[in-house]
């Protein structure tokens, strides 16, 4: 039973390949498109038409949607602003203290008065002094971290209001597309009337499809030769760099190392 099984799988696995690797596989997406193709023309152009309109009118609730999410990025945005900007005060306040603080102990006036108002011994207020300064660093550099936050989300929100308006500025213009087909329409049905004569140009409208088509591939084709003949012309690779000599590697090394080393390498020599 195994071996039916593993039997038929290979089998399959072969069908595909062999459909994947010849015209087979070629002559069945060909019909598949053609009866995509056919399928899609037989769809009425007033349904087509009423059917873009109703995916242009779901833009509005989709726009409405990302407005939401903007709204509160934009709410985001500014308590970090905010947070930024309270952090720096006080960071500020703290830097004069530390500044006071330090300018009393340099003089050694003794008790050291801190911010609490309380009295310090000078050791107890030199390790105090040491300790708040670490904070100041450390809190220094969340500030930092927290405007490169803020950068990061105000270009992203711009760039969301822009995306916002260019989709909002294209719906108009597709509206306005949708309209005027919708006229070049009552035109050609009007005529159709008049002559009593309904012409199928659905022959027609799958040769210009099938010109486009092979000239989409010529194209293609002409730049994959162009691309091949840029390739193919490739200057060769350069060749390695040629090793250095011990006098160069020695003279380099001095170079950088400066004059001291020429100094140090002569005293070497002197106790020689």
């Amino acid at each position: 039973m195994l071996r039916k099984i593993g039997f038929l799988t290979l089998m399959a696995a072969a069908g595909l390949f062999i459909l994947s690797q010849t015209r087979v596989g070629s002559y069945g997406g060909t019909a598949w498109k053609k009866v995509r193709n056919a399928t899609k023309n037989q769809i009425p152009i007033e349904f087509e038409i009423e059917r873009l309109r109703h995916e242009v009118a779901q833009l509005q609730p989709d726009m409405k949607n990302q407005l939401s999410g903007i709204a509160e990025e934009m709410v985001a945005v500014q308590n970090l602003r905010e947070e930024i900007d309270s952090t720096k005060t006080s960071l500020s306040k703290q830097k004069e203290i530390l500044r006071a603080m330090a300018d009393d102990l340099k003089r050694g006036i003794t008790p050291v008065s801190y911010s609490t108002g309380r009295p310090y011994s000078a050791t107890y207020a030199r390790e105090k002094l040491d300790r708040d300064l670490a904070g100041c660093k450390r809190c220094e550099q969340e500030v930092k971290n927290k405007e490169q936050l803020l950068e990061a989300k105000e270009r992203a929100l711009d760039a969301a209001r822009e995306r916002l308006a260019s989709v909002k500025g294209q719906q108009k213009d597709l509206e306005v597309a949708i309209a005027g087909l919708e006229a070049d329409l009552r035109t050609v049905r009007l005529a159709q009337t008049r002559s009593k004569f309904e012409f199928d140009d659905s022959r027609l409208a799958h040769i210009k499809q099938s010109l486009a088509d092979l000239k989409t591939r010529l194209q293609v084709e002409k730049k994959t030769s162009e691309l091949y003949g840029d390739f193919a012309n490739d200057a060769a690779p350069a060749s390695e760099p040629k090793a250095k000599s011990s006098d160069q590697v020695i003279h380099d090394v001095e170079a950088y190392l400066g004059d001291n080393s020429k100094e140090d390498g002569k005293v070497a020599q002197g106790k020689n």
